[in-house]
């Protein structure tokens, strides 16, 4: 957004030194980018006026001019212009100036000397037209300084606007906040002008057809109006904001673009059939050629605004050939509308028109500024052209577009901004901002948001808005402690993590969206935790329509996935949270852990048997990840009855008493369900209790103890229903010092061992820190173990 500093101080009194007002402006939040000063390169360039054009007498295409620019005798000057003709004023570079690298000098041209350069615009720098040397619209003395005439001695800040700012598109709105800065009031032009008795309403009609990209369109009509060249005050100011003069109707139409920040457009009214203009979508393929030339091929999705017959603009981009203004217009009609941004978006990057019209549009418009804007422009347009402007404004506003009402607490913006402002100062803030103020309590208001301010949606936005008031340098210094980290679940989490990727794991990730049939097909029976759900609000489908409070049916499907794609042996874990509702307003995010092992594992070795995995397979993996972060201690398997295990094939785990997850083989019936043909073994477990458990200093070393062990091998009868824990508790209780470990390494059941019981064999070792343990020692020890096993379980040892 490049920003007039005269034109700015035309709206808000400052006499602030440009380099002051540029940091300050920038604090505020508008960023300034560039401060040019168009003027300072423009030394040596006057005003001139053509007095005689004669063919060059050596070259066809060069004409020999003479120009007054003020001084004793003309100036001869040979110019190749096309457009050069006799009593017009140009803009004459005389010996010594410079356009950019190029600096004028007397120059001998096919034999005939040259005094200086009559300039176009885009030599000046003023536009791209290079068509032609400018010709100056304006009465001005000739030698005039052109920087002066053509109001160029001025500072021209080129401001960053983001997109959610379209109220800072134009000078009103820079003005708004400008004066909110420097804690002023900002002075718009008037608006007033004389109406005729006729309507404007029984000369033209208008009628929206697509409501949903038109929510708004407003038009007003001039008759008997002068299509002349514009005054010299406004080709000045749209020279310095970059624009090309036309004439005074398309001029009108810029300058109050570059006022408000609204776009319009003016339409020759006697080209508008039946008086009525339609605002529609287009028909597919048909055609309607552009103000640039250019024709377009259009479809349903584009907006148009037409007649009964045919178009006359696309919609917020560019008007129509057909309709424009031309030398023998009389009659004008002014469109000021409010269009869907997303429409205009999608049109202008469709066609690639990217225009200043669109450029606002597709930033979203003030719906409800749409009749200032549309006087503003008739006013200026009568001012410049005479004529009579009609009574009234057609206005179309179908489903009128209401102001936001939001909260806002002043204690909460002083905790975030750690300030100390009182009520009545936020007040006084928010209404410089043109934000009307409802006080409801002590503490809060009701902030009714301008329709101009589309970027405040919420109570933080509004914060922020005092917070450019209040000053960032104002804010005091606060050192805020981060306890958001948990440390202890960081490493926790990279430890289990890493462990299971260096056992040939692959770590998923699924979305957190679940659906209550995954636990009916995993037969989770109704009055487990896993049936307190946190169900969505708005969901985007049944399949998503709670949070998911078991990672199973994910894994499930993972696994299912990779199977369909040839994959038959893999390993799969994922880390992350669930859902539970614990209350009306409390809810849980435990942090689970869950794998799946699928099919057999790849052997190590090519000499190697591929092995068969087991229920031992899964309880050593949960084994190793309680190991691996040091939280073996107090962990405890017993026979698990959850219903998509295999019976006998699986273990709830254990901390002390309190049960924290499960592992085992998965039912086929289950398997089935997600479309799984092979085997699947399963742990879940919930690392939320693991994690308190993690403690870096109870990691200490011990010295490798050099005494050698005592290997000994016991088989026993014991009942079945005795746990396998339980015997392996009793043995290492006879002497805990000594018996280091103990293996079960086979277990049979069958004709040789009565009913009820089954065999189990054990490997035991012994081992002393302090001394070398002799056979006699060791016997006793074994001695004591068959005792203790006889007397307390009634285990027999195994005879052969």
């Amino acid at each position: 957004m490049k920003i007039s500093y005269n034109w700015l101080k035309e709206l808000v009194p400052t006499q602030m030194e440009i380099n002051e007002f540029c940091a300050k402006l920038t604090m505020f939040g508008l960023e300034v980018e560039e401060v040019i000063q168009p003027g300072k390169e423009l030394e040596h360039i006057v005003i001139g006026k053509v007095i005689s054009v004669e063919q060059h007498p050596n070259a066809d295409k060069l004409s020999l001019c003479r120009v007054d620019v003020g001084e004793e005798e003309p100036l001869s000057i040979i110019c190749g212009a096309p457009n050069v003709v006799k009593d017009i004023l140009v803009p004459v570079a005389k010996i010594g100036a410079k356009l950019g690298d190029f600096k004028i000098k007397k120059v001998m041209l096919r034999g005939v000397e040259s005094f200086g350069m009559i300039c176009s615009e885009s030599e000046l720098g003023i536009s791209d037209d290079h068509s032609g040397i400018m010709i100056i619209g304006q009465n001005f003395e000739p030698g005039a300084p052109f920087a002066d005439a053509m109001g160029m001695n001025d500072h021209i800040i080129e401001v960053e606007v983001t997109p959610n700012r379209p109220d800072l598109l134009g000078m009103i709105g820079v003005a708004r906040e400008v004066a909110v800065m420097l804690d002023t009031d900002y002075t718009p032009s008037e608006i007033t002008f004389e109406e005729s008795d006729v309507k404007t309403e029984s000369e033209i009609s208008v009628i929206i057809e697509d409501a949903e990209k038109c929510p708004r369109y407003c038009a007003r009509m001039i008759k008997g109006i002068t299509v002349q060249p514009s005054p010299a005050w406004m080709q000045r100011k749209l020279i310095a904001s970059g624009l090309r003069p036309i004439n005074n109707i398309v001029d009108t139409t810029n300058y109050v673009l570059l006022e408000y920040g609204h776009p319009l457009h003016a339409f020759d009214y006697a080209k508008i059939k039946d008086n009525t203009i339609v605002v529609r979508t287009a028909k597919d393929k048909e055609k309607m050629m552009l103000l640039d030339d250019n024709e377009l091929t259009l479809h349903s999705d584009n907006l148009l605004i037409a007649d009964k017959k045919h178009p006359l603009a696309l919609a917020g981009i560019m008007g129509g050939l057909d309709s424009s203004i031309n030398d023998t217009t009389k009659d004008v009609v002014i469109e000021c509308a409010y269009f869907d941004p997303r429409n205009i978006r999608a049109s202008a990057l469709e066609y690639g028109l990217q225009t200043e019209s669109s450029y606002r549009f597709e930033r979203g418009m003030d719906p409800n500024g749409l009749v200032e804007v549309i006087d503003r422009a008739a006013q200026l347009m009568q001012l410049t052209g005479g004529g009579e402007i009609l009574s009234g404004i057609v206005d179309c506003y179908p489903y009128q577009i209401t102001p936001k009402i939001l909260p806002l607490r002043v204690s909460r913006t002083n905790s975030i901004l750690n300030a100390n402002m009182s009520a009545d100062e936020v007040e006084k803030y928010l209404n410089n901002f043109e934000f009307s103020t409802k006080k409801t309590t002590q503490d809060s208001f009701e902030v009714t948001i301008p329709t101009f301010r589309p970027d405040i949606e919420r109570e933080i936005d509004i914060i922020e808005e005092l917070a450019r008031c209040y000053g960032y340098n104002n804010v005091e210094s606060h050192f805020w402690i981060n306890r958001i980290d948990n440390k202890q679940k960081r490493t926790v989490v990279r430890l289990a993590k890493n462990h299971l990727i260096s056992l040939g794991f692959f770590e998923v990730n699924n979305m957190s969206f679940a659906s209550t049939d995954d636990l009916d097909t995993l037969k989770i029976p109704n009055d487990d935790y896993r049936r307190n759900l946190v169900e969505l609000a708005n969901p985007m489908g049944e399949q998503f329509s709670i949070m998911r409070s078991t990672l199973i049916p994910d894994l499930l499907r993972n696994a299912g996935l990779n199977l369909s794609y040839k994959f038959e042996n893999f390993k799969l874990f994922e880390l992350n949270r669930i859902y539970l509702k614990e209350g009306e307003d409390a809810y849980a995010e435990p942090t689970y852990l869950t794998g799946v092992i699928v099919g057999e594992f790849e052997p190590f070795y090519w000499k190697e048997k591929r092995g068969v995995t087991s229920f031992y397979d899964v309880k050593g993996v949960v084994e190793s990840v309680f190991s691996k972060v040091h939280c073996m201690k107090n962990i405890t398997f017993k026979l698990s009855h959850q219903p998509y295990y295999k019976k006998d094939s699986a273990a709830d785990i254990f901390l002390e008493d309190k049960k924290i997850g499960s592992c085992g083989i998965m039912k086929d019936e289950i398997l089935h369900s997600f479309d799984i043909e092979a085997s699947v073994m399963m742990f879940d477990i919930n690392m939320s209790n693991i994690i308190p458990l993690y403690n870096e200093k109870e990691i200490h070393f011990e010295e490798i103890v050099k005494y050698p062990p005592v290997l000994r091998d016991i088989a026993v009868i014991a009942p079945s229903q005795i746990e396998v824990e339980t015997i392996e508790q009793s043995i290492k209780s006879v002497d805990p010092n000594i018996i280091q470990d103990i293996q079960l390494f086979d277990l049979y059941t069958g004709k040789q061992v009565k009913q009820g019981c089954r065999s189990l064999a054990f490997n035991i070792t012994f081992q002393s820190k302090t001394s070398t343990l002799t056979d006699k020692y060791v016997d006793k020890l074994f001695d004591n173990i068959v005792s203790k096993l006889s007397r307390e379980h009634q285990i027999e040892l195994r005879q052969e």
